[in-house]
């Protein structure tokens, strides 16, 4: 952060926050996600996050369907290596890619080489979080503010049907 005059390692002050927030929220919700534990799915979240003048992250939302628009030479690279990384971790263990000659394989890239990290795994983390209760008072009020956002969403669409 030199440009600010802030003494702050981001890798080392910062990101252990917004990993701690990220599996937090996977945490809270793990027994709400795929309630019917539908076998060979994942899905991509988006997480929004701020940061303040004292470098403390904030969540500000999770997103379960992210803009995946290229609209910056950054994302043009972030986004298709992240949805590659994410076909080669729940993809390719179920339908492996054919084997790769060894005269080919330095242009492809490996599939260890991705920048994903595990934060939660149901198997290991979930255990301490079985006797807590599932929150259905919860689950109505989110239900019902999807409700109303589906029904605005009709109103700004001007109501010119006719």
């Amino acid at each position: 952060m030199d440009g600010m005059n802030i003494k702050c390692d981001f890798n080392k002050d910062v990101l252990p926050k917004i990993k701690e927030l990220a599996t937090d929220t996977i945490k809270a919700v793990s027994r709400k996600m795929d309630p019917n534990r539908r076998h060979s799915s994942f899905e991509i979240f988006g997480y929004d996050f701020m940061i303040d003048e004292e470098m403390k992250p904030w969540l500000i939302e999770v997103n379960t369907n992210p803009c995946l628009e290229l609209s910056s030479p950054y994302l043009a690279r972030l986004i298709p290596a992240m949805l590659e990384n994410s076909i080669k971790i729940a993809v390719d263990p179920m339908f492996p890619p054919p084997p790769i000659p060894n005269s080919k394989k330095h242009q492809i890239p490996d599939a260890m080489d991705n920048k994903y990290e595990l934060v939660f795994n149901e198997r290991d983390d979930a255990a301490e979080l079985k006797n807590l209760p599932i929150d259905d008072i919860m689950h109505g009020i989110i239900e019902e503010e999807e409700l109303e956002d589906e029904g605005s969403e009709d109103e700004d669409d001007g109501g010119d049907n006719q």
